[in-house]
């Protein structure tokens, strides 16, 4: 698999290939530094030394332990898009990064979104502008803006992996965080055909799934729900790809945290694919990158995900066809509408009730 340009990307192409392996003593060090970091930063918001700060607005979080590569987005995308679609004025924010509200702006038409560092001051913006709820993305270490309901992701193949704090694994925060939750919702990405997976991916979705029932039983957990993220269509992101009758892009591209599952999905949707092109997480792509892949797509095009559509669509503007792939977030679970969506709605109510076990049937 070719990757993107630059000494960012190189540095952090290592740094994940190390993920696979045993990591080495530097980077166990730097990680058990983390770790203890991360820890009296909990304690301290734990303790009620840090404190929360409450929005004037109702807050649904949805958030994870690793730094990607769970369903974060798509799954905050999809309760944004039930909640605007069920009449509440809703707002997602975000970091700010514009690949993530570009996300957010197409999967989810009905809110508003709003990026930036500071959630407690966007969230009195957007309640200031008519919100009646929040949904915060990639929220669950955002601790100083008192959430509502902490919605935790867990990918089924990322738990399998081995579990490493920063920077010698993925990991933000331990299994023990899980406690903070009010809801876990185990995300697992579907391929058309299963054949078409990896052995290693397959193997750690095997791995993890009993992780997840072993914590899902465990006395005083949250509840936990399943959620599959499923691809959908090859959809036409500018009118070079508008053009085009029958799409066979050459290149894929995705600048995710696991893009392995994203080629074998595509790969099955169309037969062209000949270069697989690997980016940076929220990376621009400069001019020498663009042009790279200008040569290596020719007139034949490019398929990337939702996330890195706009970057490419503003990089090559309309010089070659690109097209996105797009999913569909599939609730693995009774009653409509899904359980988190239930649970956000239930915080606009006078008597909001507790989550109970019960609900996930």
């Amino acid at each position: 698999m070719k990757q993107g340009h630059g000494l960012a990307q190189r540095v952090e192409t290592r740094v994940r290939s190390a993920w696979a392996e045993r990591p080495g003593a530097a980077l166990r060090i730097a990680s058990a530094g983390f770790a203890t970091a991360t820890g009296v930063r909990n304690l301290l918001y734990d303790s009620g030394v840090f404190a929360a700060r409450q929005a004037p607005v109702p807050v649904v979080s949805v958030g994870g332990l690793t730094v990607g590569g769970s369903g974060k987005t798509p799954i905050t995308a999809d309760i944004g898009a039930r909640l605007s679609g069920a009449g509440i004025p809703t707002a997602i924010l975000t970091h700010g990064f514009a690949d993530e509200m570009d996300v957010h702006r197409r999967s989810s038409p009905g809110s508003r979104v709003y990026g930036g560092q500071d959630r407690l001051s966007l969230a009195r913006e957007a309640a200031a502008a008519g919100a009646r709820i929040v949904v915060l993305d990639s929220g669950f270490q955002h601790r100083r803006l008192h959430r509502d309901l902490d919605i935790l992701t867990v990918d089924v193949a990322t738990i399998g992996r081995r579990l490493e704090y920063l920077p010698a694994g993925p990991y933000r925060e331990g299994l023990a965080s899980l406690a903070r939750a009010d809801l876990v919702v185990a995300v697992r990405r579907s391929i058309l055909d299963p054949r078409a997976a990896s052995d290693a991916t397959v193997r750690l979705a095997d791995q993890g799934r009993p992780w997840l029932d072993r914590l899902g039983d465990a006395p005083g957990s949250p509840l936990f729900v399943s959620a599959r993220i499923q691809p959908g269509s090859l959809v036409a992101a500018n009118e070079a790809a508008q053009a085009v009758e029958d799409p066979c892009p050459k290149v894929a591209v995705a600048g995710i945290m696991w893009p392995e599952v994203f080629f074998a999905q595509v790969k099955l949707l169309t037969s062209g694919i000949r270069e697989t092109v690997g980016l940076r997480d929220h990376a621009r792509l400069g001019a020498s990158l663009a042009g790279a892949l200008q040569t290596l797509a020719g007139d034949c095009g490019i398929v990337c995900t939702l996330k890195d559509v706009m970057k490419l669509v503003r990089a090559l503007g309309g010089h070659i066809p690109i097209w996105y792939l797009s999913e569909e977030v599939i609730w693995e679970e009774p009653g409509t509408p899904p359980l988190p969506v239930r649970a956000a709605l239930a915080l606009l109510s006078a008597n909001a009730p507790h989550l109970d076990r019960s609900e996930t049937g």
